[in-house]
């Protein structure tokens, strides 16, 4: 493995820097995202917790499960109390005080006041959701030293500032064609912010197909280790876009190896 260049010293910097100095941005709340503080569409799907709520609707129907497809056994009626403490999409889970368990969709629950007399918000959903995700996929396009490159990746996050991604470029030229996989972890230190920087390490497989009819070469495949950065930024919903910087080094059988620079921004979607 090479030593260490001047581009790897000044990713690490710039990292130092930005990491020196988020604290203070942090604290004065810059690119936090607001959401209410009675916030439904919050719930996390992964865990039992929630609130309770008085129904103001004339009535509300309870489902068997989270779909219109499912028979409605319950009837729901204003002024009764209820604990909603699970999402599904556009569906809560909810208890009565009978003991009653079903679902309901989020559309009969717009008017649904806290025991305290407060609004619910039942919005689609928002911070918490884009902060708690577990599985993201994306994809993106941009430029593989000086050529046209796309990536599709799947991600899936250990915690909020820790995740995994599978990811596959292919970039197209009129010189080669070229395919890489990697599997990379990623790094996110302020994932609530709506433009979230990241840091990323990777390694992986390259394969270099030159094209028969210009290059006088054989394929060939190269381990590839990569180190990158770039931002999240949360659009709306379960939206996100992706701005990223990518430097590989590709481990050749030469006396020197060869690295390669990458840009590339697009869209995601979180689950």
């Amino acid at each position: 493995m090479t030593v260490l260049t001047k581009t790897y010293k000044s990713h690490y910097a710039l990292l130092f820097a930005i990491l020196l100095c988020a604290p203070a941005v942090q604290a004065k709340g810059w690119f936090n995202i607001k959401a209410p503080s009675i916030k439904l569409s919050g719930l996390n799907p992964f865990k039992s917790e929630g609130v309770h709520v008085i129904i103001t609707d004339p009535f509300v129907d309870v489902r068997t499960g989270p779909g219109r497809g499912f028979p409605v056994f319950h009837v729901i009626e204003k002024g009764e109390q209820v604990h909603i403490y699970k999402r599904r999409n556009n569906w809560y889970k909810l208890k009565t005080n009978k003991d009653i368990v079903g679902w309901v969709k989020r559309d009969q629950l717009n008017n649904t006041l806290s025991p305290d007399g407060n609004q619910i918000d039942f919005s689609t959903p928002g911070q918490q959701d884009y902060i708690s995700r577990r599985f993201e996929m994306g994809m993106l396009g941009g430029q593989f030293e000086g050529v046209d490159a796309y990536t599709t990746y799947l991600g899936y996050h250990l915690t909020q500032n820790i995740s995994t991604e599978l990811r596959y470029t292919e970039t197209f030229s009129q010189i080669a064609n070229n395919k890489m996989i990697t599997l990379a972890a990623l790094h996110q230190p302020f994932p609530s912010w709506r433009i979230s920087p990241f840091f990323t390490l990777g390694a992986g497989e390259i394969k270099i197909a030159p094209s028969s009819d210009l290059v006088q070469s054989e394929e060939r495949e190269n381990p590839v280790l990569t180190v990158g950065g770039g931002a999240f930024i949360y659009v709306s919903r379960r939206f996100l876009m992706r701005v990223e910087y990518n430097n590989h080094t590709l481990l050749t059988q030469r006396e020197n190896n060869e690295e390669v620079e990458e840009w590339k921004i697009g869209f995601s979607v979180f689950f």
